[in-house]
């Protein structure tokens, strides 16, 4: 198996390589569209799968929030330099920096952060629990709760819910309901051209309230191919990928090779897991039984060794179990136990009654569809490894990938069997057990996840409990729930690459995966 997978992952490789050289001349051609560098001009160059507008991690640098978070989840100073919060916790007061201002040069004050905060909440989780909010005075905003909402500051801090934006930044101007139309932000970077699906420049913000960036300009060149994105490295085209995705764009097989031609490559764990995610709402993927059994015939440590040399780690809960409300004492993990799998698979009435290899019930052959968004830079060998294990039970598993905006409409309307996706992570609550989230019966985006009135119950009441003791005691309880159900197959850390030049220095890695922080680097 070892030598069949490496060598259909060379195979992969060397076609995609291959055809991006091809093309080369014509991928130089648009390159050079790019905005030139005036003379001494320090620029950025980077590689990114997806279109500046379209990826959160290219909106984080043009929007802040008014509040950020650590590594560990706690809450952080952003936009807001402190708060205070009642004793019922229905109060917040947040005082806000002085000093700011958007990059049209309207300032930060009470009267624009009231904007902001109201058009935050027209589209963030905590929306519908906000009774008034208040100005007492230029830098100063007050928000009254109707109820105790645990999760408020972790929802503040969300790039995908909250940026803080200027009325301007919105059509129709000054709607509290209009659409984010225009990137004029807080950050340290200014938008100064864009070309859709091609690239955007950056300049620096010099009224940039806090570190100013050490680079004039950044450059984010569209490059959606991940293979091509490595030759453009290579060839000094660009200076840098990986940073401006938060799944993994640069394929784990080819870190080896980029080392060794001196390309620096480092990798960080932020506890989000690659899951496959079951349609829990139809056959035959309704029974737990099965859930549970395609779970235990997948050998995670073999896949994990023989896809990415031992890379990233293995994963056999839903979500990393060293977040403060993670599964940390769940009982029910998922092992490699194929025996058991068919086991389970026999009691749910799939049999092989034909001899043909492939189990089948009333019929009807077990045969389903795993649908992969495309750009997700080790999905494709993770699939091949799946299907192979699957196959050994008697399972048959067909692949399609789809581009990655398609994919994803099909899942938000539950038209899948399987669908390749990652846990929930920080600024989110982990795991997807937030009111509205995966597994809350509101959510919108997944309709097809598994839901009970018990697990709403569960959820709603984690998140109204203001002794923190308790509420982790309540989501030991949805996390066991949630493994006796198996709703997804967790399969391994996926841990965010990024490679870069020796031209670069100063890199290190923010407190969240949609984060960039590229004003700490410097380029030659």
């Amino acid at each position: 198996m070892q030598l069949r997978m490496k060598g259909y992952l060379r195979a992969v490789s060397i076609a995609l390589i291959s055809l991006f050289l091809i093309s080369a001349a014509a991928g130089c051609a648009k390159t050079g569209d790019q905005a030139p560098a005036t003379k001494g001009e320090k620029v950025l160059r980077l590689g990114a799968v997806k279109d500046f507008k379209e990826a959160i991690e290219g909106k984080n640098l043009i929007f802040e929030r008014f509040v950020g978070v650590d590594r560990e989840g706690n809450p952080v100073p952003q936009l807001a330099e402190s708060w205070d919060v009642s004793k019922d916790g229905k109060i917040y007061t947040f005082h806000l920096r002085k000093g700011v201002k958007f990059h049209n040069g309207t300032v930060l004050d009470a009267s624009t952060a009231k904007f902001a905060f109201q058009w935050i909440a027209n589209q963030a989780p905590f929306g519908r629990y906000i009774e008034k909010v208040e100005t007492p005075d230029d830098n100063t905003l007050k928000v009254y709760f109707k109820e105790y909402y645990a999760p408020f500051l972790l929802d503040l801090a969300s790039g995908w819910t909250s940026p803080v934006i200027c009325p301007e930044a919105v059509e129709p101007v000054g709607s509290v309901d209009g659409k984010l139309t225009n990137f004029i932000g807080t950050g340290p970077f200014k938008l100064a051209n864009y070309e859709k699906d091609k690239q955007a420049v950056l300049v620096r913000n010099d009224d940039y309230w806090g570190d100013k960036p050490k680079v004039d300009k950044v450059i984010w060149k569209t490059i959606p191919d991940p293979h091509a994105q490595i030759v453009a490295l290579k060839a000094g085209e660009i200076d840098m990928i990986g940073i401006t995705e938060h799944h993994s764009s640069i394929p784990y097989v080819e870190v080896p090779g980029l080392r060794k031609t001196g390309i620096k490559v480092e990798a960080t764990s932020y506890g989000r897991y690659q899951v496959l995610e079951f349609n829990c709402q139809k056959e035959p993927f309704k029974d737990k039984r099965v859930r549970l059994a395609l779970n235990l015939a997948i050998d995670r440590e073999k896949m994990v060794k023989e896809l990415f040399g031992g890379l990233t780690e293995p994963a056999y809960t839903i979500t990393a179990p060293w977040f403060k409300y993670g599964p940390s004492n769940v009982k029910h993990k998922y092992g490699y136990d194929p025996e058991k799998a068919k086991q389970l698979l026999a009691e749910a009435g799939w049999k092989d009654t034909d001899g043909d290899g492939i189990l089948d019930k009333n019929g009807k052959p077990f045969v389903f569809e795993l649908l992969i968004p495309a750009g997700e830079a080790n999905a494709d060998a993770v699939a091949v490894f799946v299907q192979s294990e699957l196959k050994k039970i008697g399972v048959q598993m067909k692949l399609l990938t789809l581009e990655s905006g398609a994919a994803w409409d099909r899942s938000k309307k539950g038209e899948y069997d399987m669908f390749v996706h990652h846990s929930f992570c920080l600024p989110s609550i982990p795991g997807g057990i937030g009111i509205g989230q995966k597994y809350h019966s509101k959510s919108k985006s997944w309709p097809a996840a598994y839901h009970t009135q018990e697990l709403d119950r569960l959820i709603e009441k984690a998140w109204s409990t203001p002794d923190e003791g308790e509420r982790k005691k309540i989501c030991d309880e949805i996390w066991e729930i949630l493994h006796q159900q198996a709703p997804c197959i967790p399969l391994y850390d996926i841990v965010k690459v990024v490679a870069y030049r020796d031209n670069v220095s100063g890199f290190k890695p923010a407190p969240t995966m949609f984060d960039m922080e590229l004003q700490y680097i410097e380029v030659k």
